[in-house]
């Protein structure tokens, strides 16, 4: 049960604890085997490639956040997401060591590499950007390492949990059926699980993998669409 590690800055454990078994909220567990969606359904997948897939995202025109996984050489899983137009990417030294990089606007730039200690902290501001144990006021999000695992609190769009084996989302109520990813579509319905962005149905675990994989913009190798096939409807 991933109760141990809710905790955000704005709400007390407890109350998340409230929310979680009274499903208000909900997560989503991706391995490099398998992804437990949002929706309580698990099922395996695999991949022949190294390119990002999505996993976890809101499908609003301007998406707060995006949650990308891939194959890693050094790790199981590689992690990289966006907070609105911020991009952060985790860079395995090896298996349970990641040097973070911050990419912000024009005047900000790239910042990092940032190398967390356990229980070291990494907040980020518009106006300043990152800053290593510091508390910085109206904060976009921070990181927390907690000993093997890496914490990122955006709550309350969502927070993640990160140790280069397996990632753990928890999504806010407001994404309730607007989500996109290997996740699901987060609508409380079991059925129709797997959909590709089109929200075309797809056969199994492979096939989501391919539909959610980005373009060449991500990555060098050619990834192979799964067919569109909608399903009849009765008039």
């Amino acid at each position: 049960i991933p109760i141990p590690f809710y905790h955000s800055t704005y709400l007390r454990p407890e109350v998340l604890t409230y929310m979680y078994y009274n499903d208000i909220i909900n997560h989503c567990t991706a391995t490099s085997k398998s992804i437990r969606t949002y929706d309580n359904v698990t099922y395996p997948y695999t991949v022949d490639h190294s390119c990002w897939t999505l996993i976890s995202a809101d499908c609003n025109e301007h998406p707060s956040f995006a949650v990308f996984i891939k194959k890693e050489k050094k790790t199981p899983l590689g992690l990289m997401l966006f907070i609105g137009d911020l991009k952060i990417e985790f860079v395995p030294l090896k298996s349970k060591n990641f040097r973070i990089y911050v990419k912000g606007n024009e005047q900000l730039g790239k910042q990092g590499p940032f190398d967390l200690q356990d229980m070291d902290f990494l907040y980020w501001s518009s106006t300043q950007g990152s800053k290593l144990n510091t508390v910085l006021p109206n904060f976009v999000f921070k990181i927390i390492r907690q000993h093997n695992s890496y914490v990122l609190d955006f709550f309350p769009q969502m927070m993640l949990k990160y140790d280069g084996n397996s990632i753990q989302v928890l999504a806010g109520p407001q994404v309730k059926g607007q989500h996109c990813g290997m996740c699901g579509d987060y609508n409380r319905n079991t059925h129709y699980e797997l959909d590709d962005p089109q929200m075309c149905p797809l056969k199994n675990g492979e096939e989501m993998a391919r539909a959610w994989t980005l373009d060449k913009k991500y990555c060098s190798t050619q990834v192979a669409k799964p067919e569109c096939k909608q399903p009849l409807t009765l008039l």
